[in-house]
C-alpha cells in the first residue's frame, strides 16, 4: 500500500491525537525502553534540561531530609571535637599547675638574682644593675654578667688612662729641699743630740 499524500496521514494523525487509537498505534511505533530514553536526553536539549531540573528537585529535597534528621548531630560531635568541654576538675588542676610553675620560676628568678648579686659584690659591680642582668636560666644570667664584667672593667681601664694622661705628675726638685724623711730624721737627731 502506497501513501500517495503523507501530509494527508500527518494531518489525520494531528488532528486526532488524543484519540485511543491513534496513542496505541503511535505508541507501538516507537517503544519506551532505556537506551531510548538515554538517546532522547544526550541529543534533546530540552528533554536533558527536564532531567536535569528533575534531578535537582529530588537531590534538594534529600539534602533538606538529611539535614532535618542528620546535621544538629553532625553539628555537635564537631563542636565537641573541636571544643571540648573541660571538666571543672579538669580546669581546677590546669589552675594550680599554671600557679605552681609561676611560684618555680618565681623561685628561679629570686636564686638567680641571689647568685648574681654575690657574683657583683665579690666584682664590686654595682648591685641596682642586677635586676638588668638576671634571664630566665642560669646560664643567660652568667652570660650577661660576664658581659657587664667586661663593660666595666674596660671602663675602668679608660678611666685609668684618661687619668694618667691629664695629671701626669712631676716630682718636685730636691736640689737644696731636703724630703719629708729627711726633715723628720734631721730634727730628731738635733732634738736628741
Amino acid at each position: 500500500m502506497a501513501i500517495e499524500n503523507f501530509d494527508e496521514v500527518k494531518t489525520y494523525f494531528e488532528s486526532n491525537k488524543d484519540s485511543d487509537d491513534v496513542k496505541a498505534f503511535v505508541s507501538g511505533l516507537n517503544p519506551v525502553t532505556v537506551d531510548r530514553i538515554k538517546s532522547l536526553v544526550s541529543e534533546d536539549k530540552d528533554i536533558k534540561g527536564f532531567m536535569d531540573s528533575e534531578k535537582d528537585k529530588h537531590a534538594s529535597k534529600s539534602l533538606e531530609t538529611w539535614k532535618q534528621n542528620n546535621l544538629e548531630k553532625v553539628l555537635e560531635e564537631k563542636i565537641k571535637e573541636r571544643f571540648p568541654q573541660a571538666d571543672p576538675k579538669d580546669v581546677e588542676l590546669n589552675k594550680l599547675k599554671a600557679e605552681f610553675e609561676a611560684m618555680k620560676q618565681e623561685s628561679v628568678r629570686k636564686e638567680l638574682t641571689n647568685k648574681a648579686l654575690k657574683f657583683a659584690q665579690e666584682k664590686k659591680l654595682p648591685s641596682d644593675l642586677i635586676d638588668f642582668v638576671v634571664a630566665d636560666d642560669e646560664e643567660s644570667t652568667q652570660k650577661n654578667l660576664e658581659k657587664l664584667t667586661a663593660i666595666f672593667s674596660s671602663h675602668d681601664e679608660e678611666i685609668k688612662k684618661q687619668f694618667a694622661s691629664d695629671n701626669s705628675y712631676t716630682p718636685p726638685n730636691n736640689k737644696g729641699n731636703v724630703g719629708g724623711d729627711e726633715k723628720i730624721r734631721e730634727q730628731i737627731k738635733k732634738f736628741m743630740g
